[in-house]
């Protein structure tokens, strides 16, 4: 770097001695114009390209107020980490997002395009040029103002201050007061203290095993190690981690909270906040009308799942565990969050369904205890009854894995405490209707951007039309291609004679929609038919 600014230097004073001495005529003007062109004339700048790249991405956390260790709202603050933020975001451990987007997409998802990630590079190897700072966008403002202005419910942990050096799960219990059932809509969470607030998770619950649990510990709220909060008939609810908003269910969907029940908000404290103080709020909207009831489960777990279990890790080897269950119901998911603790290094899950069909749900092939989220489908994933869902999680109990607790590796076994370990996927999920899958849950994406299922399906699939009966006498048919080809889609009466071709053509691999007139069919049963690649699906319809 001192060689490039040397060299700025030596061209500078060349280009000026040169000029002095009136060298140059008419014929090096070109010479002229090109040494007045500055060295670093085509690099990248923080101003215009730098900076809106850590205003979307960044941000969020690296600000005064946030849970990141420094801010990046200013060319000083990015040119004084420059080198750690080049390494960060080349070696994807920031911004800080564990699933495979090449599996399964969701919505919030922090991710640098491989474009971003090469400017910021070269905007670090090439000097960090500030550019023109009047140029650079308006830093975004972070004032802890609740978006939810008039939540129908209102809750805040009581004052507290940290009180372990190390990893605390807190939980706090405070009553809903409410008379009736009743379903939200909309969760808001307010940390009272963003530099040390690093995810919270929210239940409810009409038994008063927390409150037995609360009364039991000094101060307020009661430890909690591990997953849960201690009470086996607790519900989750929602969760939140840095640089999340409100938390917004599709139209017509609710979470079901109960008459009397106790609000429990659990929240971590990373290690070095002891003696800080924190007091978060939790917001909700509830449904006005007719609401579809969404339910969170641990599908997934370690106790009842597990095809080789127990889950058991001896010192000094490595496992790996499989479990499996089988769709009880004709479901759309909404939400997937895996849990693990800290000798589990990667957990996936997908399902397959009664056609034989790849239903990826999520993977994350590096697990991080301290980065573990709720993630939320783009769109509902429809998985039909019968469906088998499958996961696999790998587990190092070696000296090569740098989170491991014990040192000297120990035998590790299931248990709630962080030094043991769990296997747990949960799901949210509503009972499956018709069109769920053409849902935009992610309204920052067009229609024509949306993913239903990644390229890991390598089949057509076709899926149930919207709406059902037809509206104006239209139906819209959408269908998924793992490769583009030539596609056709007929629908067939109950004699099994093609009534209706509805596309004859080429298609584009990924998802695809056709509309198809109802006008002029008569009422009864039909059968939809798609195929390409030569390979058929079909869905029964009736109108």
């Amino acid at each position: 770097m001192a060689l490039l600014y040397h060299l700025t230097n030596v061209l500078n004073t060349w280009k000026k001695n040169i000029l002095d001495l009136h060298l140059f005529p008419m014929k090096n003007f070109l010479l002229v114009t090109l040494l007045s062109i500055p060295l670093f004339a085509n690099s990248q700048t923080w101003a215009t390209d730098v900076a809106p790249i850590l205003y979307d991405n960044c941000t969020k956390c690296h600000n005064p107020t946030g849970i990141a260790p420094f801010s990046l709202l200013t060319y000083n603050d990015a040119a004084n980490e420059a080198t750690d933020i080049k390494n960060s975001v080349t070696t994807g451990t920031m911004p800080p997002w564990p699933p495979d987007t090449a599996y399964t997409r969701f919505m919030h998802e922090r991710v640098l395009t491989p474009t971003e990630i090469q400017t910021i590079s070269d905007w670090v190897d090439n000097g960090i040029q500030p550019g023109t700072l009047s140029q650079a966008p308006a830093p975004p403002v972070y004032t802890g103002v609740a978006e939810i202005q008039n939540p129908d419910l209102s809750v805040q942990i009581p004052t507290f201050t940290v009180n372990a050096a190390w990893d605390l799960y807190r939980c706090f219990v405070i009553p809903s007061g409410l008379t009736s059932d009743t379903y939200i809509t909309k969760v808001e969470v307010l940390p009272g203290n963003r530099s040390i607030v690093h995810h919270v998770l929210i239940f409810q619950d009409v038994q008063n095993t927390c409150v037995a649990l609360d009364n039991a510990d000094p101060g307020p709220g009661y430890t909690w190690t591990g997953g849960g909060i201690g009470s086996n008939t607790a519900t989750g609810i929602a969760g939140w981690v840095p640089g999340q908003g409100v938390y917004e269910l599709p139209p017509n969907f609710g979470i079901r909270i109960f008459t009397g029940s106790n609000i429990i908000v659990q929240v971590h404290y990373p290690g070095g906040t002891f003696g800080q103080i924190d007091s978060t709020q939790v917001r909700f909207t509830f449904s006005s009308g007719v609401t579809r009831e969404v339910t969170l489960q641990p599908v997934i777990n370690h106790g009842s799942s597990l095809v080789n279990g127990p889950l058991f890790i001896p010192a000094n080897t490595t496992q790996t565990f499989y479990a499996q269950e089988t769709a009880s119901l004709n479901a759309s998911l909404i939400t997937v969050a895996p849990h693990m603790h800290l000798i589990g290094q990667q957990i996936s899950s997908f399902a397959i369904d009664p056609l034989g069909d790849t239903i990826p749900l999520i993977s994350i092939p590096d697990w991080s205890f301290h980065w573990q989220g709720s993630y939320h489908y783009r769109q509902p994933v429809h998985v039909p009854f019968g469906s088998v869902i499958y996961a696999e999680a790998f587990y190092d109990n070696t000296p090569n894995n740098p989170d491991n607790p014990n040192d000297p590796p120990e035998d590790v076994s299931e248990g709630e405490s962080t030094t043991d370990e769990m296997f747990i996927i949960y799901f949210a999920y509503v009972s499956y209707l018709p069109g769920d899958e053409n849902i935009i849950i992610d309204s920052s994406i067009l229609s024509s951007q949306l993913e239903i299922y990644p390229s890991v399906v390598k089949t057509p699939q076709l899926y149930d039309p919207f709406p059902v009966p037809a509206m104006g006498n239209d139906l819209t048919i959408s269908y998924f291609l793992p490769a583009a080809g030539e596609t056709t889609l007929e629908l067939v009466d109950a004699n099994g004679k093609v009534v209706r071709v509805i596309q004859n053509s080429r298609a584009g691999a990924g998802f695809n929609t056709a509309a198809m007139s109802t006008q002029d069919l008569a009422a009864g049963t039909y059968v939809l038919r798609l195929t390409s690649g030569g390979v058929s699906k079909t869905k029964t319809i009736v109108l």
